[in-house]
């Protein structure tokens, strides 16, 4: 059984979704119905936040549960005086169940209900349209399993037409809510109102791509504990599939004695550098200093280790030749390294700590087959965290082809290593070799620049140095450097730990209050 912890956002795919939903009316005394009037108050809600200008909100529904929850909301709406029009795009004598229950009390609340079911009603549902400052799809949300076509898909290309804000319900229509896919066509949202749960479109191929605000999924009286057992009776690609959370991070840093010292507080050892890549190591360093790691030593090549001694004032800094780096809690290995660092990588894997292979380790990985049997065979923890260029290699795959289906990709190399992976790049991919993954919502185009990468490899080493369980290490690591890449205010790699250090100053003054 997973362990449920308060920060923990599930991934479901439609049908873990539809079966979490049956569980919770079977066990509890929550209905479908009231269900839905929690799905319709929440969108109401949020109608109300974000339309952006006072004036008409137009509801389009389809016949399912999506439209249901849409029918609430016009109710809920207009019951607040807010001028708003439901729109059914198929016949409403054809509504059955739920949503033709709610059709009646909207009817009853003397909402405006005009329905446009056919090519015929283009120019009525343009008149609507024209007169809104906020549309709300609920046409068809997770429910869509085919192409759309005919009519639906005129009145979703003039809903994309309309000079207003769209608010999806669940998902866009139009993108399928296990593979992000588009079904022919699909509602350009604005924002994005996931029901319960996200779900995988909202972060896969075409979903990902929408660009809409995601709001934090609406509370509809479906705990979390039922949707973590779904996910494990109801498996898809993963054991567990979460969104990464910045609550996670306060659980990267525990208070610490009174009588800590700097050996207690974690040892972590870098290997890398070479001839023109001097500054890799240390902004390693830099960002295992940002999370408070105790004590921090770098091994460098010989004809190198003058210029790396001299840039860094709180490392400890050593020629490879004599580097006593015997004792050690964790190891970065490859930022920086040139092609001539096989023998070293060896004895580093035959090591029992955690290892994070990073940059040319990882190249090296890729094309000596018993340096590939060794990273799978290590029974210390290992962390492999290649961008989509190494990943390919690892792979012998193109960047394209990783870069299409970066799930399986990061599946795949976990598979291949045994070892945890996180895939660098946009919404970054952590994976745990026990099948558990964490999709990376946060970060910014700003981090495509060079040295943010060596920076991450020091804020995940520097955590598991400490001693910190790596199911909140890595994933808390990743969303310090990703949280601090969105921040304004910088341009360069080195600048990246000084805001991760604040954050991490920040974490840890809330839980001291």
């Amino acid at each position: 059984m997973i362990k449920i912890k308060r920060f923990y956002k599930p991934i479901l795919t439609a049908e873990q979704m539809r079966m979490a939903e049956q569980e919770t009316i079977k066990n509890s005394t929550i209905t479908s119905l009231k269900l839905m009037e929690k799905a319709g108050q929440a969108i109401a809600r949020a109608a109300y936040t974000h339309q952006l200008d006072s004036g008409r909100i137009i509801v389009v529904v389809g016949l399912g549960s999506n439209g249901g929850d849409g029918l609430v909301a016009a109710r809920l709406l207009h019951q607040k005086q807010i001028p708003v029009t439901a729109i059914p795009l198929a016949p409403i004598e054809n509504m059955k169940g739920d949503i033709q229950y709610q059709l009646k009390l909207a009817q009853q609340a003397n909402v405006k209900i005009r329905p446009a079911t056919s090519a015929h009603d283009a120019e009525k549902l343009q008149s609507w349209l024209k007169r809104g400052v906020l549309i709300i799809d609920a046409i068809f949300g997770t429910g869509l399993n085919k192409p759309i076509t005919g009519w639906f898909a005129q009145a979703i290309h003039m809903i994309n037409q309309a000079h207003c804000p769209r608010l999806a319900v669940d998902i866009a229509s139009g993108i399928h809510a296990d593979t992000g896919e588009v079904m022919g066509t699909a509602i350009h949202a604005n924002i994005t109102l996931p029901i319960a749960a996200y779900k995988w479109g909202h972060w896969l191929k075409d979903g990902k791509q929408q660009g809409s605000l995601m709001l934090t999924p609406a509370p509809i009286g479906i705990r979390k504990t039922t949707m973590m057992q779904m996910m494990e009776q109801y498996p898809f690609i993963v054991k567990q599939s979460l969104l990464n959370d910045k609550g996670i991070i306060g659980e990267a840093f525990p208070p610490r004695p009174v009588d800590a010292y700097k050996q207690s507080c974690g040892h972590l050892w870098i290997f890398g550098g070479s001839k023109g890549y001097t500054g890799a190591p240390s902004l390693v360093a830099l960002g295992a200093q940002a999370v408070r790691t105790g004590v921090i030593s770098l091994a460098v090549p010989d004809d190198v280790y003058p210029i790396v001694a001299a840039q860094s004032l709180e490392t400890m800094v050593h020629p490879e030749s004599i580097a006593p780096w015997e004792k050690h809690h964790a190891i970065v290995a490859g930022p920086g390294w040139s092609d001539e660092q096989t023998s070293l990588l060896h004895k580093i894997l035959n090591t029992s700590s955690p290892v994070v292979l990073d940059a040319n380790a990882l190249n090296l990985i890729s094309r000596d087959e018993e340096l590939q049997a060794k990273v799978k065979q290590r029974q210390g923890l290992t962390v492999l965290t290649p961008h989509p260029g190494e990943a390919a290699r690892l792979l012998k795959r193109t960047t394209h082809s990783i870069q299409y289906d970066r799930i399986q990709a990061a599946l795949e190399l976990m598979n291949k290593f045994h070892a945890w992976v996180v895939l660098k790049g946009a919404r970054c991919i952590i994976i745990s070799p026990n099948n558990h993954l964490w999709m990376n919502p946060y970060g910014s185009a700003n981090l495509a620049t060079a040295g943010t990468g060596d920076v991450l490899a020091g804020v995940i080493g520097g955590l598991l140095a400490q001693h910190i369980e790596p199911d909140i290490a890595i994933p808390a690591g990743v969303a310090l450097h990703s949280l601090s890449g969105e921040q304004s205010g910088w341009f360069k790699a080195g600048q990246l730990p000084h805001l991760i250090a604040q954050m991490v100053q920040s974490s840890c003054n809330k839980k001291r209050a």
